[in-house]
C-alpha cells in the first residue's frame, strides 16, 4: 500500500470513528458508555480480529499482545488488527433501575463516574442482545470495507452468524471452513475466553492450506 492510500484509511478510520461516538442508535447503551471501544492496531492489516465486545481478556494488554505474537507466527504475518462487533458494552445497571426518572443525555462521564450514584460505575457487564448487534454491526462492516484484510478471524459462534450472514456466508455456517468474500477470507474459531494455543494452531493449519 502506498503512502496516499495509507493516508485515505488512516482519514476514513478517524470518520467512521467520530460517527461511531455521535452515534446515539442505542440510547439505553450509549447512556452509560464513557466511550464506545475503537478497533486498534495496524491499518495495513493481514489479518482482521473481531471480538463480540470489550471484556477482561481484551482490556488485558499482555494477553493481547501474546495473542497478537501467536498469530503472527501461525499464519507467518507481520500486521494484525483488533476490533468489536458491538462498540457498547451493555451492562446490568441497579442504579438506573433504582430511578424513576432519568436526566436526559449521558450518565457516565470520561472519567467512568456514575452521575446517579456518584461513584465509579459498577454496572455488570451482559452479553448484547441481536438488537444492539444489529445496530452497531454496520460499523464493522465499514470497518472491514476501509482496511481490506487478507483474513478475518471471528471470534465466538455469535460473532461468526452474523458477520457471516452479513456477507452471505450461509453455507460456511453449516461447514466450518474458510469462506471467501470481497478478496477476503473469513475463519470461525471459540470465544476468546475459550482460546488455547491448539485453536491458533489450527487456524494456521487452515490458512497454509488454502
Amino acid at each position: 500500500m502506498d503512502e496516499s492510500s495509507r493516508d485515505q484509511n488512516i482519514k476514513s478510520i478517524i470518520r467512521l470513528e467520530d460517527r461511531v461516538g455521535q452515534c446515539s442508535r442505542c440510547l439505553s447503551l450509549t447512556m452509560c458508555t464513557s466511550r464506545p471501544s475503537r478497533g486498534k492496531g495496524d491499518l495495513e492489516p493481514q489479518v482482521f480480529l473481531v471480538f463480540e465486545c470489550e471484556n477482561s481478556f481484551t482490556r488485558d494488554t499482555n494477553w493481547l499482545i501474546e495473542l497478537r505474537n501467536k498469530i503472527k507466527q501461525e499464519f507467518n504475518i507481520e500486521r494484525v488488527y483488533h476490533t468489536f462487533m458491538v462498540r457498547c458494552h451493555p451492562k446490568a445497571c441497579s442504579n438506573r433501575q433504582s430511578y424513576s426518572c432519568i436526566i436526559p443525555g449521558k450518565m457516565l462521564g470520561r472519567d467512568n463516574i456514575c452521575k446517579l450514584s456518584r461513584d465509579i460505575c459498577d454496572g455488570i457487564p451482559i452479553k448484547p442482545s441481536g438488537e444492539v448487534i444489529i445496530n452497531c454491526l454496520t460499523y464493522l462492516l465499514e470497518e472491514m470495507d476501509i482496511l481490506k484484510p487478507s483474513y478475518v478471524v471471528l471470534f465466538g459462534k455469535k460473532v461468526r452468524d452474523y458477520v457471516l450472514k452479513s456477507c452471505g456466508g450461509f453455507e460456511a455456517l453449516q461447514t466450518g471452513q474458510p469462506y471467501e468474500y470481497k478478496d477476503m477470507v473469513f475463519l470461525s474459531t471459540v470465544e476468546e475466553t475459550s482460546l488455547n494455543e491448539e485453536e491458533v494452531q489450527n487456524l494456521g493449519r487452515i490458512i497454509a492450506k488454502s
